[in-house]
């Protein structure tokens, strides 16, 4: 029971898909480990998949399943309707150059397809420390800029405009997880800050004071007590708790999928305000209906007078 109700990507996503929003028409691409490419949550949505190193010998890994399934998995993704691209990288051996050179092979391969099936979104749910980031930021750029948007667990996402500051939170599966209020810290972290002294209402605050003092705009995901795809085998399913900042890239792709569906005209450029836009419950919870409302505004209003708040 608990397995099942943790498939929910909650939030009022499946709320969408009773709409017909499921991300349909639109190519998403994952960068991530080697991945079983029988699993019943994507593999009829698995359109590409290639290997970017040597995996011979090499066993499948639990990370990938995970995050395809996060994404466009059929009971657990935010976008089931999406097409994936899988790009297996050896994470034991990846450097900020060949992740970079991950990104770009991306973006050339798009070169090759037909417009209307080209990868609109990326997600890499892999970091990398601050003296790294030149080489990785500048390849997300030319991403961007050739209209691919792309999202890395890493804090704060400077490379964006406006720069985000993106965080995971999670709702228990034995709350109703389609209010926003449901959703607070892992049990983990939850003791950690509890061990401190410290409040959810108080870290969310400092948090967001910060962030607005460094000049990024505090975002939180959906990021941990969710029922994910395994890597045993075709029908393994695992229950993770914990999570961790790798799941909410997943599921904010998945987001802006929906949103493209609704407005593919949006450009890459255009995203980074949307996703500020639609982070508006407490002190930044993404809130997807009201990103799907914005996306469909754009088209009368243009991209930046709706993020900047023209529908209000």
């Amino acid at each position: 029971m608990q397995r099942e109700r943790a498939k929910d990507p909650g939030l009022g996503v499946r709320g969408l898909h009773a709409q017909g929003l499921t991300g349909s028409g639109v190519a998403v691409a994952i960068i991530d480990g080697k991945v079983r490419r029988d699993h019943v949550e994507y593999a009829d949505r698995l359109r590409h998949y290639e290997e970017l190193d040597d995996f011979s010998g090499l066993p499948f890994e639990m990370h990938g399943p995970a995050m395809a399934s996060l994404l466009v998995g059929r009971s657990v993704g935010v976008a089931p309707g999406a097409e994936l691209h899988y790009f297996a990288v050896d994470f034991a051996r990846l450097t900020p150059e060949r992740l970079a050179m991950a990104i770009d092979h991306v973006v050339d391969r798009n070169r090759t397809l037909p417009h209307d099936e080209r990868v609109r979104l990326l997600s890499a749910s892999t970091g990398y420390r601050d003296e790294e980031r030149t080489v990785v930021d500048a390849a997300i750029r030319r991403a961007i800029d050739s209209d691919v948007f792309v999202l890395l667990s890493v804090y704060p996402l400077a490379f964006l405009d406006p720069p985000l500051a993106i965080r995971g939170l999670g709702c228990s599966p034995w709350r109703d997880c389609r209010l926003p209020e449901a959703f607070t810290f892992s049990p983990g972290e939850a003791a950690f800050w509890r061990a401190k002294d410290e409040s959810v209402a108080d870290v969310l605050a400092r948090r967001a004071a910060s962030d607005a003092e460094l000049g990024y705009v505090t975002v939180y995901a959906p990021a941990h007590h969710r029922t994910v795809a395994g890597h045993h085998h075709a029908r393994h399913y695992r229950y993770d708790v914990e999570g961790g900042d790798s799941q909410w890239a997943p599921y904010l792709v998945g987001v802006l999928a929906l949103a493209l569906q609704v407005a593919p005209e949006l450009h890459a450029s255009d995203l980074a305000a949307l996703l500020a836009a639609g982070a508006e419950h407490g002190d930044g919870l993404i809130v997807p209906a009201r990103m799907i409302e914005l996306a469909r505004a754009q088209g009368a209003a243009g991209a930046s007078s709706v993020f900047a708040g023209g529908t209000d």
